[in-house]
């Protein structure tokens, strides 16, 4: 005589279906294509003088200035392939610190579409990134919306020790975490600087 084998079955409703994101995924596939272009013409025109001094994305536009003078350093890769005297300057390739700001920033903007997957991050949710401002040559500035306030998250360019990695991930961690009101610079409000 074989045994006999009994199944158990419990069925649980699924709860709310899932809210339709794909008009939201839509603008974050433009936006990430966007930001995509803007690096590579910042690495093209980096050497030649032209560097990027403004991103807006609420209408997609992006502005450069000419410097008299371009910084003759080498744009040093982290790819691990090149010796530093045969690194070129190329989207996709993150600058050691001792590369020129031009390149710091051009990898900065390629790496913000990262941002996007950290809205519900948290206990307060991601900010949306809405461009990026560049002031002067020693820093960026990247411009977010969270909870209906604007802030400016400070990005150093020149003088760095270590490369930017992951900064849409630093910055959606910091605000969905709760983290970026202690990382206000004196004497200036809403903008941030989290040492990315």
């Amino acid at each position: 005589m074989g045994k006999k084998t009994k199944y158990a079955a419990s069925y649980e409703p699924l709860g709310e279906p899932e809210p339709d994101t794909s008009e939201q995924d839509a603008r974050d596939e433009q936006v990430a294509r966007f930001l995509g272009e803007v690096s590579e013409l910042a690495f093209e025109a980096g050497p030649r003088g032209l560097e990027l001094r403004h991103v807006d994305l609420e209408s997609s536009t992006c502005a450069f200035r000419h410097v008299p003078g371009p910084d003759p350093r080498v744009v040093v890769r982290a790819d691990g392939g090149l010796p530093p005297e045969q690194a070129e300057a190329e989207p996709g390739g993150m600058p050691l610190p001792s590369s020129p700001p031009w390149a710091h920033l051009a990898w900065l903007v390629g790496e913000l579409p990262f941002l996007h997957s950290f809205r519900g991050y948290g206990p307060q949710g991601g900010p949306e990134l809405c461009g990026v401002d560049v002031p002067t040559r020693e820093w960026a500035e990247v411009l977010v919306e969270h909870h209906g306030e604007r802030w400016r998250v400070r990005v150093a360019l020149e003088g760095r020790t270590e490369p930017i990695e992951f900064p849409g991930m630093v910055i959606g961690e910091m605000f969905g975490e709760g983290r970026f009101r202690q990382m206000l610079v004196q004497g200036m409000e809403n903008v941030l600087d989290p040492g990315i």
